[in-house]
């Protein structure tokens, strides 16, 4: 009870206001957890991706103030609730007998800059929800050039220079974040299958070309 009491009281002693609606909470309140986990996941269709690619949400507008807090402000109590999420979209590709989880990686200078590389955070997270297992077959070169400030073209020319990918005899999964343009996911599933890892789909929290609403 005393447990139970503390948890229930302690965002209004500690100033604490929930990343999406501002009440009183511990990062996220109840309600928006609760309105965040009513979401279907849903199919993902962008240029380039060739594997079936699902999402558990909409980006806009709950996660786009959840995952930047927690993968670039250290709001790391929100691991719990995004890696469910994740958990949802992965549950929604077809799972073969021992598949792993495969994460796109961030640069190594973001992973530096955040002290978490919080894809991985997420993946491994969302297999021990769904009992399977997650691998880290991609690393990045670190060029420091982020993607974000390049074109489709750019990105994509990039990306599929700097990614390094291991071999996994075991059917792969690759999840992410949140997927905007789609290369990240594209050029990941192009060098683990290069190296003949077979990709049977790719699973986000966020779709950042759908808007959900309040």
């Amino acid at each position: 009870m005393c447990a139970s009491l503390l948890r229930d009281f302690a965002p209004l002693l500690l100033g604490a206001r929930c990343l999406v609606c501002g009440s009183p909470a511990m990062a996220c309140c109840t309600v928006c957890r609760d309105r965040i986990a009513g979401k279907s996941p849903h199919r993902v269709r962008r240029p380039g991706i060739r594997v079936p690619t699902w999402a558990a949400n909409p980006y806009r507008p709950e996660l786009a103030r959840l995952i930047p807090a927690f993968k670039d402000d250290g709001a790391w109590v929100l691991a719990r609730v995004l890696s469910r999420r994740l958990a949802v979209a992965v549950a929604a590709c077809r799972l073969l007998a021992g598949t792993f989880l495969v994460p796109v990686p961030s640069r190594p200078a973001a992973v530096r800059r955040r002290g978490i590389d919080h894809t991985w955070v997420l993946a491994r997270r969302a297999a021990q929800e769904l009992g399977i297992g997650a691998a880290r077959l991609l690393r990045r070169r670190d060029d420091g050039d982020a993607q974000r400030t390049q074109g489709r073209a750019g990105r994509q020319r990039l990306s599929g220079a700097r990614f390094l990918a291991r071999t996994c005899r075991s059917p792969v999964i690759l999840v992410d974040d949140v997927v905007t343009t789609g290369t990240s996911l594209a050029v990941s599933c192009e060098a683990l299958t290069r190296n003949g890892t077979t990709v049977i789909a790719a699973a986000v929290i966020g779709d950042a070309n759908l808007i959900g609403k309040w």
